[in-house]
């Protein structure tokens, strides 16, 4: 086992709101960071790109998507499916996962973010927790009980 691993930090987050509000108010509080959101398909990555853009009156989040030319100084960039290839990940720190995306390999980074529209489940928890203790240093769980509040899950 490769003990650099023992650095990462995952956090799964049960939701009940909108994902794109979420990654929003999450990106406004990381825009010191290197974020990547990692999105199920092209409509996904549209509809939050768009949203991104547009959703505050008086501003926006800059962010590109792997389709465009990448620079050094893009530090938020949405993607789907295979596409990390095109992008230089280890220029990141943060990943987000959408909920719509399933995942079947985790490419760590500093902290890894994965969001669920399901309900909390103990035992889906303990077998996430199973595959993951050896490979992380922090693994947090948070059901969100009302709008943008959350409560953390202890193991």
């Amino acid at each position: 086992m490769n003990k650099e691993f023992k650095n990462f930090e995952v956090n799964l987050y049960y939701i009940k709101s909108d994902f794109n509000s979420i990654a929003l108010r999450l990106c406004k509080k990381l825009t010191e960071k290197r974020v990547l959101i990692k999105l199920n398909n092209d409509q996904e990555m549209n509809s939050l790109d768009k949203f991104l853009w547009t959703k505050e009156k008086d501003g926006f989040l800059p962010h590109k998507t792997f389709l465009e030319k990448l620079y050094d100084k893009d530090k938020l960039v949405l993607f789907y499916g295979d596409s990390l290839q095109s992008i230089d990940i280890e220029k990141y720190e943060i990943m987000l996962v959408s909920p719509n995306v399933q995942i079947k390999k985790l490419a760590f980074l500093k902290k890894f973010f994965l969001f669920s529209n399901s309900s909390f489940d103990k035992k889906i928890y303990e077998s996430i927790c199973s595959k993951l203790k050896n490979k992380v240093n922090t693994l947090k769980c948070f059901c969100e009980y009302d709008v943008f509040k959350w409560k953390l899950v202890s193991n």
